[in-house]
């Protein structure tokens, strides 16, 4: 539970809506679901088919089928919403950062093409692809480094043509980079103070500053000190130096803002004085507007601003030179990395070692073999390798264990726990079958007709249950010690092209009230972890109890847990003993 912060937020769904035209209508497919996954965590999806879980984690990747309809929502992943990303942009995160492994293996592999070449393909385009993208990120930084220090033009070139990819030339390359700013951002002060203190000497600027009319030149005349900072400072893109226009744009406009205020509740009380004695008006009117007055609100507002100037330069300076050699940073490793070559060598060696990660015996024999010639397990595992190939940092698993039998199911989960823990990966767990997930779940959301219908913990889930439909999923999931005949699901799914008005989930729902065919229920905050939406929590519903079933069902859980802590803690005392 620790690791739930925003800090270890890496991919947040806010209010995800996905519809799909058909002949027969829209097919409101996703709607308005939100999650976040966290790092290091596994969030498992459980759901029915239909329910929307597949759509969803399809939206992640944006492998969403041509007739989509992605009405609202955002999918935030490194600071950046996915769903508006441009082809060329997604392609840099889907496969590289986000990974997925579909139902089928088969879906992901070609029947004709040895394993081994397969895998080494994804890394090869991977690689060429960062080259490619790391090929641009050179020269962009090389054009921002020859604009700063032109005669940096050798050293770069060297660079670039990794005849001398060595740390003192960086180095070198650097301290001109950051000499070149300093020299700018302190020039650009210099000029800002020696026109604002001008300001302060200049007393003809205030002449006749108890008449109203002359303030406007007044003003007019500050604004005028804008103009040679903007002409000295022509390259605006330039951050890090044109944050002082805008400050002092800014000082400009509150100036102004402030002295037109005056001005209007001055003329407001000067009607009512007599128009013969400007300086009984401005006692009347409580706002002293003469010469003397409106020269020393200057002088104050000028050296107030100046040392917000002053401060601000210092930490702009010490800004200036961490961007710097961050820049420089950058470009080395942008060069050098668009200079390696691919070796053929080098990649069967990782593909042969990801063989072995994903647990396929004799990788150096296999990497020869078609996908044919293994089983369905086996290939499951070659598609977790490719996945793997790019070191993604998200793993979405789309229900990979729904086409294994039960002894390969349990092998291929505890693989995924092996590798999210050894990778430090984050895994989102696509299921209908809830009793998968218990031993390898984080966080549980349970979906259905295209929404979040309760979302936790997974000790929440298993232990808390509240929602009616999480209650029909663990009734009918099916373990060693039930001895009653399960419980099924009645009915079947809604038309998701005329979602049901209310709880979707009513019309299965033997617990339903006359609100849930009414009202769409809101969630309802159950613990700071757990919620769920259902119309039971309501404060005015009657109270219900979970089925016997689950009951039963939630002290078998206790009652194993507490014998796997067991058994842990006798293990955990062996180990020191023979330690």
């Amino acid at each position: 539970m620790s690791n739930i912060n925003e800090e270890n937020k890496i991919l947040s769904v806010k209010n995800l809506r996905v519809s799909f035209w058909t002949n027969n209508g829209t097919v409101k497919a996703v709607r308005g679901v939100s999650f976040d996954l966290y790092r290091g965590r596994t969030l498992a999806i459980v759901g029915e088919s239909g329910s929307g879980k597949s759509q969803t984690s399809r939206a992640i990747m944006g492998i969403l089928a041509p007739n989509k309809i992605v009405e609202e929502g955002e999918i935030l992943y490194d600071g950046r919403d996915i769903l508006r990303l441009k082809e060329e942009e997604l392609t840099k995160i889907r496969g590289s950062k986000i990974a997925m492994i579909f139902q089928d293996p088969m879906s992901s592999l070609n029947p004709i093409m040895k394993v081994g070449k397969q895998i080494t393909e994804a890394m090869m385009l991977k690689k060429k692809s960062t080259i490619r993208e790391n090929k641009k990120r050179a020269a962009f930084l090389e054009k921002t480094l020859l604009k700063y220090d032109p005669s940096a033009k050798e050293s770069v070139l060297k660079v670039r043509k990794g005849e001398e990819v060595d740390s003192s030339l960086l180095l070198d390359v650097a301290k001109q980079a950051v000499a070149h700013n300093e020299s700018s951002i302190k020039e650009a002060a210099i000029k800002l103070k020696e026109k604002l203190s001008s300001l302060l000497e200049d007393t003809d600027i205030f002449k006749e500053a108890s008449s109203f009319p002359s303030l406007q030149k007044e003003l007019h005349a500050i604004e005028l000190l804008v103009k040679p900072v903007e002409n000295h400072l022509d390259d605006k893109k330039d951050d890090l130096v044109f944050t002082f226009v805008i400050a002092l744009e800014y000082y400009l406009s509150e100036y102004k803002k402030s002295l037109a205020r005056e001005k209007e509740e001055a003329k407001k009380k000067e009607k009512h004085l007599d128009a013969n004695s400007v300086k009984e008006r401005a006692w009347a009117s409580e706002i002293d507007v003469s010469k003397e007055a409106v020269q020393e609100r200057a002088k104050a507002y000028v050296k107030s601003f100046l040392e917000h100037l002053e401060k601000d330069y210092i930490s702009k300076e010490a800004d200036v030179n961490e961007k710097a050699k961050k820049l420089l940073e950058s470009y080395a490793f942008s060069s050098k990395e668009a200079l390696l070559r691919i070796s053929k060598k080098e990649l069967k060696e990782k593909a042969i070692a990801l063989l072995g990660e994903v647990g396929i015996k004799d990788p150096e024999k296999r990497i020869k073999q078609y996908p044919f010639e293994f089983s369905g397990g086996m290939r499951q595992r070659i598609v977790i390798a490719i996945a793997l190939s790019s070191d993604p940092e998200i793993l979405i698993c789309d229900e990979p264990t729904t086409a294994l039998d039960v002894t390969i199911q349990a092998q291929i989960l505890d693989m995924i726990n092996e590798l999210k823990e050894k990778r430090h990966l984050s895994v989102i767990f696509i299921t209908h079958n809830l009793g998968v997930v218990a031993n390898m779940a984080d966080d549980i959301a349970i979906m259905y007709a295209g929404k979040i219908v309760e979302k936790g913990t997974a000790d929440d889930i298993f232990y808390h249950p509240a929602h009616p439909y999480t209650w029909a999923l663990l009734s009918s999931m099916p373990d060693l010690e039930t001895k009653d005949r399960l419980d099924s699901i009645p009915g079947t799914p809604p038309n998701m092209i005329l979602p049901p008005k209310g709880d979707a989930f009513a019309a299965r729902n033997k617990y339903a009230m006359q609100i849930d065919f009414e009202e769409e229920p809101p969630f309802f905050d159950i613990s700071p972890t757990h919620k769920a939406a259902t119309w039971l929590l309501d404060p005015r519903a009657p109270k219900v109890k979970p089925p016997k079933a689950v009951t039963d069902r939630i002290k078998r859980f206790a009652k194993l847990n507490a014998q796997r802590e067991k058994e842990e803690e006798k293990n955990g005392k062996e180990k020191e003993d023979q330690l």
